[in-house]
Parts: structure tokens; C-alpha cells; sequence
């Protein structure tokens, strides 16, 4: 896939991905800054402040101005924030490139805070913040992520809490948005069916004279030392509990997270994958698995999730560290490695078939990774791991001495939990 990064004068990054006879476009605008950039009295500003961008700018006053202007042309558009970056976007019929670029870019560069959206938004992530406290996956997610960073900036919560975000004024999200919203912060990413060059121009003119200036670096958390596998309960009175498996690992710039990338497909790539196929077809212990392989600037974390009944929940971990010690013992067979390769190939190109799945691969490594790199310069680096690879990466990472299990639920047999993560 063909793709140009260009830098602006001003720092401004660009990112233009033409696909020819692509009916959609997508815009997207991120700034590498999110709730690793606040220190705890401002925690969960990052977010406020997207929720914010949304309620008014000098040219389009009200929110209802945006989404009806959005709506009417069958625009689909959005924001997020995430732990290292904050993304603003819209995607519609290339026939109405223009105007998508010019409402995502004045909700980016031009709003307005009014005093009264914002007492009233602020009801709007109360309630948002108590929406993730009744669910339980959420809460024992919270959980884990408090026990195993406590005192550090991977602790909190990307949306704040209820006190940090009652106590944001118009005054800290100007000077938040004064201090981050700077130019060389600043990333446009725009895929689909119209030119490179009408893509270019547009950010030319939109963005040539932001202004540039020293932003706030993200804060490092520091992983501390583990030296035995630990437990998180939450007492929940839920029908079914929920499991999740964290061992620390490595940070993004390891050269074996290509590797422990294969390792999570081999997990959890499709409905043949080693988790689905022992917990879901051959134990019947419940609906879902997920595995993510979350690594950051200074630190990382292999998590496995699950849920089951109360009772089976000292078998099901069980069984899943037999998983994993079965990776750092036997080789993966050269048939299950190529269909993995394979899947993850597949998978790959098929999120790429729509201009939000391009302008998303190709954004999120540009702020994250250490360059950016095409779907078939990453099939070449999978293809590149050995069975051998497998085995001593697996070897780093389930190492059970930093294994962190947190359970929630009803009547949990807290001593069978314990002792079947110290098996």
C-alpha cells in the first residue's frame, strides 16, 4: 500500500493515502497527548477537553450545529482518547471531502468552551465514569490496573474521576489545549478516493500557520519489580465471573514484539486458536477470550481475559497457564505458525478495505511506533519468527513470578484462586 508522510514547516505530520475508486474519505486529526500527559490533579482532562470540542466553535456555535451539518450529509464522525493520544474524525461520500475537513479541523483548532456546556458535560462523564462502574468486565479491569501500577501514571483511569473532572474549569481546558494543541503535536491523516494532491492542499492552507511550541512529554511510568505471581479480588454479586491474566512485559521498543505478536495469535486468532478451542470447545467454561498485548513507552503487559462460572474459575486459570507453559515447551508446529501468519495477513488486509480502517493503521503508528510501517513490510517480519522465537520470547513473558491475576465476582473460592496461579 502506497502512502506519503509529509511535515509541514511548522511540524504539522501529515499522513495522505489514496485509494483509487474508494467511494469514501475519511479525515482524521490526532495530538499526541492523553491521560499519560496529566498529572493526577488534572486526570481525565485529556478526555473533557474532546468531549468538549464538540460543544461549539466561533463558526459553528452549537453542537447541534456540527451534527446537524454532519447528519446532513450522512457523515460518520467522532472522537476518542485514549492513554498516549487524543483523535477527532469524520468519514463520508468523497463528494463531501471539503466539508468533513472543515468541521473536523475547526472542532480541532476552534472551540469555544462555553461555561454552560461545560457544567452540563460534566454530568455527561459522571455518567459515563458510572456506566464503566456497573460493568463488571470494566471494574476488574480497573482493579488489575490499580493493584499492579498504584502511585504511577498507568494507574488512572484515561476518563479521571468523579472529583478530578468536577473540578476542571474552562481556564485549565484552555491552557491544557494551549499547551498540547501545538503544531509538531499534531498529526492529519487523511484516506480514501480523492488525490494526494487535494489532500495536500487542503492541510497546506488549513494548517501551514498553527503555531508551533514545547508541549508536555508524556510521564514514564515505571514497572515496579515482581518477584511473585499476586491476586485482585472483587467482591461482585454478578451471574458470571470474570478473569483477567496480566504478566509484565516489555515496552514497544523490544525487538521481540513482533514476536509476541504471533504469540497472541497463536492464543487468540480465530475460532482454531489454542484459548478457543481448550476453554470455549473442549471445557465449555464460557462465552469469551480476549488477549491483548498492551505495550507502552516504558513498560508492557500480556493480559489474557475470560469469563466462567464462580466455581470453575480456579480450572479455568489453570488451564490457561497450561496454555502458556505449553508455548515455552513445545515448538509450534511449522501448519499452526503458517496459519497464523496467515490469518493475521488476512485480517490485516481486510481492515484495510474501508478508508477508516486505512487512516486508523497508519495514525496510531505514527504516534506510537518508532516509524511506520506497510502491511507488507509486517508480513515479511511475521514471517521472519521461528518456532524457536516462540519459545524463548514465551519464556519472557509467562514467567508466573510477575503474573497478576484479578477475579470478580459472587462467593469467589479466593484459596483455590491462590493456589492455582502458585501450581
Amino acid at each position: 500500500m502506497q502512502y506519503k508522510r509529509t511535515i509541514l514547516p511548522n511540524g504539522v505530520r501529515v499522513i495522505t493515502v489514496p485509494m483509487a475508486g474508494n467511494p469514501t474519505v475519511t479525515v482524521m486529526i490526532n495530538v499526541a497527548t492523553g491521560s499519560y500527559y496529566e498529572d493526577q490533579k488534572q486526570s481525565g482532562i485529556s478526555h473533557f477537553l474532546e468531549h468538549m470540542c464538540f460543544k461549539g466553535t466561533v463558526k459553528r456555535p452549537t453542537a447541534k450545529v456540527i451534527a446537524t451539518e454532519l447528519d446532513s450529509i450522512g457523515a460518520s464522525y467522532n472522537a476518542f482518547t485514549t492513554t498516549e493520544m487524543t483523535g477527532y474524525y469524520a468519514k463520508a461520500d468523497t463528494r463531501h471531502f471539503a466539508q468533513i475537513a472543515d468541521v473536523v479541523s475547526d472542532i480541532y483548532m476552534n472551540s469555544t468552551f462555553p461555561e454552560t456546556e461545560i457544567k452540563k458535560e460534566k454530568n455527561v462523564v459522571l455518567g459515563e465514569i458510572d456506566m464503566y462502574a456497573d460493568d463488571p468486565q470494566e471494574k476488574v479491569s480497573d482493579a488489575l490496573r490499580i493493584h499492579m501500577y498504584k502511585g504511577e501514571p498507568a494507574e488512572r483511569d484515561v476518563l479521571g474521576t468523579k472529583e478530578t473532572v468536577k473540578a476542571i474549569t474552562r481556564g485549565d481546558l484552555l491552557e491544557y489545549r494551549k499547551s498540547q494543541y501545538k503544531a509538531s503535536n499534531t498529526i492529519i491523516t487523511i484516506a480514501g478516493g480523492i488525490s494526494e494532491s487535494e489532500m495536500l492542499s487542503w492541510v497546506k492552507k488549513t494548517f501551514g500557520k498553527i503555531k508551533d511550541g514545547k508541549t508536555k512529554s508524556e510521564l514514564i511510568t515505571k514497572d515496579r519489580v515482581q518477584l511473585v505471581p499476586e491476586t485482585v479480588f472483587v467482591d461482585k454479586d454478578t451471574d458470571q465471573a470474570h478473569i483477567m491474566m496480566a504478566w509484565r512485559t516489555f515496552d514497544r521498543k523490544s525487538p521481540d514484539r513482533f514476536v509476541a505478536h504471533i504469540i497472541k495469535g497463536i492464543l487468540r486468532a480465530g475460532m482454531s486458536s489454542r484459548l478457543f478451542a481448550k476453554l470455549r470447545d473442549d471445557m465449555g467454561s464460557g462465552y469469551y477470550i480476549h488477549v491483548i498485548n498492551s505495550m507502552n513507552l516504558s513498560f508492557g503487559r500480556f493480559v489474557i481475559g475470560t469469563g466462567t462460572t464462580a466455581e470453575r474459575v480456579p480450572e479455568i486459570i489453570s488451564a490457561i497457564i497450561s496454555e502458556t507453559e505449553k508455548l515455552k515447551t513445545k515448538p509450534v508446529g511449522v501448519t499452526e505458525l503458517k496459519k497464523v501468519r496467515e490469518y493475521m495477513k488476512s485480517h490485516l488486509i481486510m481492515s484495510m478495505e474501508t478508508s477508516d480502517g486505512v487512516v486508523d493503521f497508519f495514525a496510531d503508528q505514527e504516534v506510537l511506533s518508532d516509524k511506520i510501517r506497510t502491511p507488507e513490510e509486517f508480513e515479511e517480519l511475521f514471517s521472519k519468527v521461528t518456532p524457536d522465537d516462540i519459545s524463548r520470547v514465551s519464556k519472557i513473558i509467562f514467567n508466573n513470578q510477575k503474573l497478576t491475576v484479578a477475579v470478580i465476582g459472587n462467593k469467589l473460592d479466593k484459596e483455590a484462586v491462590s493456589k492455582a496461579i502458585r501450581a
